[in-house]
């Protein structure tokens, strides 16, 4: 984004998001507001992710799931640009764009493939990081789900533009 004081390009940031430039103003507003340094870290995204969602839970697995999707650049920080670009598809997007941001959610390891350990690992931590967590119930509905999605997901190979039997 150069210069952390710097105002991005907003007519070239409105063609690579949803957003017209006058949202993109205020979002920009919003962010120096939040972040003054212009900079969202992985701390940071935690404690909004928690507030947000009032969670109790350990938002920590989750977050750094959807933080490093955030993290276009892999830098360990979310710009404005990463940050309100991914807003653009999770706000404004297409179904077919959610999906695909969801897919690479689940593709932990980014070989292109879900296999029903990623499956698995990431619905087990987002409801292990929701408000539901609190109860102690919790961990042995996290065990029955992670048992019936493996029984789901024996023989099934989901790949980015289909999915094999």
């Amino acid at each position: 984004m150069g210069n952390k004081q710097d105002k991005p390009d907003f007519k070239q940031l409105s063609k690579e998001t949803k957003f017209s430039t006058k949202e993109l103003n205020e979002w920009f507003k919003n962010f120096k507001c939040n972040f003054p340094d212009g900079r969202i870290g992985k701390a940071q995204f935690a404690a909004l992710y928690r507030k947000m969602w009032d969670s109790e839970g350990d938002a920590s697995d989750f977050c750094d799931h959807v933080f490093r999707h955030y993290d276009q650049d892999g830098n360990g920080v979310i710009d404005f640009r990463e940050f309100v670009t991914t807003l653009s598809v999770a706000s404004k997007g297409s179904v077919t764009e959610k999906l695909h941001w969801a897919f690479k959610l689940y593709d932990i390891d980014g070989n292109g493939y879900l296999s029903e350990t990623e499956i698995i690992s990431v619905l087990a931590v987002s409801l292990l990081s929701s408000p539901i967590a609190s109860v102690p119930a919790a961990f042995e509905l996290s065990a029955s789900l992670h048992r019936s999605l493996l029984s789901v997901f024996t023989g099934i190979k989901i790949q980015a533009n289909h999915c094999d039997l």
